[in-house]
């Protein structure tokens, strides 16, 4: 078994192992940067659901409200604590409400309501997400 080993017949050449340390690094490589393309798009996903369910808590917060007393206006961190976790470039994110007429109808027992969060995101981009709904004086159906 010695003399076999010695004779140079079995194991890898030095160009066999340059390959194989190649081919590995290779590997490697795509492995981390799948990680770190997954990692960026969760991120965004993270930011996109924080502001969707500020909005939502913003939206139920006014549904909660008299009908007079719904009108446009920004909000801040310290009304909506999701703000807080949009911290990404220039701060805090902020939120800003819009109440106008829905414009298919002239009745003013109706009013549309958007609720929109903006913030910089994890890329350096400003982004924003907006949800809009309709409110009424005496809800809906009735009389």
């Amino acid at each position: 078994m010695i003399v076999r080993r010695l004779s140079g017949k079995r194991g890898f050449t030095l160009v066999e192992a340059l390959i194989a340390s190649l081919v590995m690094v290779i590997g490697l490589l795509v492995v981390v940067s799948a990680v770190s393309i997954q990692t960026v798009i969760l991120n965004k996903n993270r930011e996109e659901t924080i502001a969707t369910l500020t909005a939502q808590g913003e939206l139920e917060l006014l549904r909660g409200r008299l009908f007079g007393n719904v009108a446009s206006g920004p909000f801040y961190k310290e009304d909506a604590p999701g703000l807080e976790y949009l911290h990404y470039g220039s701060g805090p994110g902020t939120g800003e409400i819009i109440v106008d007429s829905p414009g298919f109808t002239g009745d003013s027992n109706i009013k549309r309501v958007s609720v929109t969060v903006k913030w910089d995101s994890v890329d350096g981009k400003a982004s924003q997400k907006t949800i809009a709904t309709l409110m009424t004086n005496g809800g809906i159906n009735r009389q």
